[in-house]
């Protein structure tokens, strides 16, 4: 039996997804999210219910059908970087920070902090300080 999801949680199964899609073309991102979000799908000691699995598969979804918007606003705040030199875990994160940001109207502060934890977490040594550096800037 599966337990909802707490909102760190739904995070980042969404990074997952977002992260994923980076390593297939535009023609298999969406079979393999549908792939990866089947229904009582478990793995990482989480077993996702049909309506959480249906959630993160569609925010992802919602922010693959945004992308180019959301690297731009990335792009914009980069200093002599572009967003091909952004790590993909970093990358993953800020998309899903952004989206967050511009899209859903969560504050600008708690899709902030929620990226950086996430990327202690899944992220190198520098990642949770560069995720906040970006996203800062760009709520400036």
């Amino acid at each position: 039996m599966s337990k909802k999801l707490s909102k760190r949680q739904f995070r980042i199964e969404v990074f997952k997804g977002v992260f994923q899609s980076d390593f297939y073309d535009e023609s298999q991102k969406i079979q393999q999210l549908d792939a990866m979000y089947n229904e009582d799908m478990s793995y990482d000691e989480i077993t996702l219910s049909e309506k959480d699995s249906k959630a993160v598969s569609s925010k992802c979804q919602d922010i693959l059908d945004n992308i180019s918007d959301i690297d731009k606003a990335i792009e914009s705040v980069l200093d002599n970087w572009t967003i091909n030199r952004i790590g993909k875990v970093e990358l993953a994160i800020l998309r899903v920070a952004v989206y967050e940001i511009k899209y859903d109207k969560i504050d600008a502060a708690i899709a902030i902090n929620e990226a950086v934890e996430i990327s202690k977490i899944y992220g190198g040594e520098k990642s949770g300080s560069f995720v906040n550096g970006v996203l800062a800037k760009m709520v400036d």
